[in-house]
This record gives C-alpha cells, sequence and structure tokens, in this order.
C-alpha cells in the first residue's frame, strides 16, 4: 500500500473500507463492519482502560484535565473551565521516521 496524501484529507471509514476492498477483495460491507468493529473496541479500551496502543503506529491516551480559570474572548468575562477528560495520541518512533524522513 503506498498512500501518500499531500493536501489535508480527511479518512473516512468507507474511504479505508474501500482500500480494503480494493487491495483484499473484502465486500465494502464487510470492511465497513470490521471497521466499525475495531473503532468499537477502541472506544471501549478508552472509556474503560484509558490507553489503547497500537504497535509500530502510536498510543491513545486519556488524560484528565483539572478545573482552571479561562476568559471568554468577546467579553473578557472570567469563568472557570470545568474538569473534563481529553484524548492525546503519542506516535511510535516508526511513524516518527516516517514522517520526519517524508519532507
Amino acid at each position: 500500500m503506498n498512500h501518500v496524501i499531500t493536501e489535508e484529507t480527511t479518512v473516512t471509514k468507507a474511504t479505508i473500507a474501500e482500500i480494503i476492498n480494493q487491495e483484499i477483495g473484502l465486500s465494502k460491507e464487510d470492511s465497513a463492519a470490521i471497521i466499525e468493529d475495531i473503532l468499537d473496541e477502541m472506544k471501549a479500551n478508552l472509556v474503560n482502560d484509558g490507553v489503547v496502543k497500537i504497535s509500530s503506529f502510536g498510543t491513545f491516551i486519556v488524560k484528565k484535565k483539572k478545573e482552571r480559570p479561562g476568559n471568554v474572548p468577546r467579553t473578557s468575562e472570567k469563568v472557570m473551565i470545568k474538569a473534563r477528560n481529553s484524548i492525546s495520541f503519542r506516535p511510535s518512533k516508526i511513524i516518527k521516521r516516517l514522517i520526519n524522513d517524508n519532507k
């Protein structure tokens, strides 16, 4: 698979299903179902464990953000930003190398 995207592009589940269909020959419906199952498993792991590690790709981590003071830009009103969870991604060394070698 040699898919180099040079423009800003959104990769959709349908696009991935199409690529699987072309590369492997699996039907688009089966490909879409597999993608949906993978994403559901990732979501469940993020909710339950807070971490999804994909070997040779990277790690998704749920981080807890504390309540903090902030401003409303239009009015400069002071407000408290509620505590919340956020997701962060740490690419693997392999992905970092690929990105930096393809300048």
